[in-house]
């Protein structure tokens, strides 16, 4: 397990230039910090419209990482996740309850810009 598990915002803004997110990634590198992906990130980033330099960005972060397992049990955590929250809600909040079933069954903290999201889904949630 890691210490940390990083949201797709982390990827985005660093890949922007945003000295937070790279503050994390060189915490990755000197070893201070532990962190991990979801696979469900790699499909939101992959989903976008990017180049080859922005793909090339993201495949050297997720060496850098482990990758988390996404399985049954997240799955149906993930479900009861949303049971909490709105039919309107849950279309909108579905890959974010995915990433975090996979923190929380895993127990690392998601690092993200978009805490307001997951804090609607009990997880622990730390902002950049």
């Amino acid at each position: 397990m890691a210490d940390a598990l990083f949201d797709t915002s982390v990827f985005i803004d660093y890949y922007r230039g945003d000295s937070r997110a790279r503050e994390l990634v060189e915490q990755i590198i000197a070893g201070t910090l532990t962190g991990a992906y979801s696979p469900i990130s790699v499909f939101e980033l992959w989903l976008g419209n990017m180049g080859q330099a922005e793909a090339s960005t993201y495949e050297d972060l997720l060496v850098l990482l482990e990758e988390a397992v996404f399985d049954g049990h997240v799955a149906k955590r993930a479900a009861n996740m949303l049971q909490s929250v709105s039919a309107q809600d849950r279309q909108r909040l579905l890959g974010d309850a995915f990433i975090a079933a996979t923190a929380a069954e895993r127990g690392e903290t998601i690092y993200t810009r978009n805490v307001r999201d997951f804090q609607n889904l009990n997880v622990n949630v730390s902002t950049y």
